[in-house]
């Protein structure tokens, strides 16, 4: 397969040193996948800006220009995870729009969507309120939010991948991935599940324990090679899985949820586990 034929990894980039963890991240997914990766700057001309004569009034040579010095530092990390005679195809691309409509817009042809978890300008409140949900909300491919890693991609890659389940649709999509991304890494897995005495008092350690060995039984077989590590556990889903996250590489968690460990990406769990973890997380969704 040709790389053209290969749908790339689209990383968000701003000049910040949380959107350069996140090209160096995206960095090594491309080179383990044999994807192009596409580096995308949004500079968000504002709205008071009025074409005149197919022209605009508002002047963005010097956001393009800031945007320029960006993907050509990013372009720079991606040639120094290559290496000498590394071969990661890299284009760059700035865009007029905002940091959403732009990344939503590539979505539709990439395999992955990687953005920092903290940036500046345009791409600042990728996590915080609207832009977050709403790229998270209406990616057509899955999106990995990277934090400023604290330990260097060899430590962390040693570790197995963490992933939430809950027993419903966007559950079952996480897994499949998290087994997929521990395979493809040759690592073991840590799927985690929670009851609750409050919402379930009678039975529900049991049925809880039933749901994740019925959730787990479709890809055991299929990925052999995985070891896999139950967690079982009352309490907060949130805080568990954060807790879990000290020793794994990778969060995946589901678009969709029953409320539980892999609910509603854009309900509490999900947001709480975005807002604090310190290792990137994947958010699993449907292709469209």
């Amino acid at each position: 397969m040709t790389m053209r034929a290969v749908r790339p990894i689209v990383v968000g980039v701003d000049g910040s040193a949380a959107s350069f963890a996140a090209v160096r991240w995206a960095a090594v997914e491309a080179a383990r996948r044999h994807a192009p990766l596409h580096l995308v700057h949004a500079i968000g001309i504002p709205a008071d800006a009025v074409p005149v004569l197919g022209r605009l009034l508002f002047d963005t040579s010097g956001l393009r220009k800031v945007g320029d010095i960006a993907l050509d530092a990013g372009r720079s990390l991606v040639q120094e995870i290559a290496g000498p005679g590394g071969a990661i195809g890299v284009e760059t691309f700035v865009e007029s729009s905002s940091p959403v409509p732009a990344l939503v817009g590539r979505s539709a042809d990439a395999r992955l969507v990687v953005v920092g978890a903290r940036g500046l300008g345009a791409f600042e409140r990728v996590l915080l309120g609207s832009v977050g949900i709403g790229l998270i909300r209406h990616a057509r491919c899955p999106v990995a939010v990277v934090p400023g890693l604290e330990e260097s991609l060899p430590r962390l890659s040693q570790r197995p991948v963490l992933v939430g389940v809950d027993g419903s649709r966007g559950s079952d999509l996480a897994l499949r991935m998290a087994f997929d991304e521990a395979s493809t890494r040759q690592v073991g897995l840590i799927a985690v599940t929670i009851w609750s005495r409050r919402d379930a008092p009678a039975g529900a350690q049991e049925r809880t324990s039933a749901l994740l060995e019925e959730s787990l039984a479709g890809f055991t077989g299929k990925y052999p090679e995985v070891e896999v590590h139950r967690v079982l556990a009352e309490g907060s889903p949130a805080r568990r899985l954060l807790q879990e996250s000290g020793n794994a590489q990778l969060i995946v968690l589901g678009s969709r949820g029953r409320g539980g460990v892999a609910g509603a990406t854009l309900g509490s769990v999900s947001q709480a586990v975005l807002q604090e973890s310190r290792i990137p997380v994947l958010i699993a969704t449907r292709r469209q």
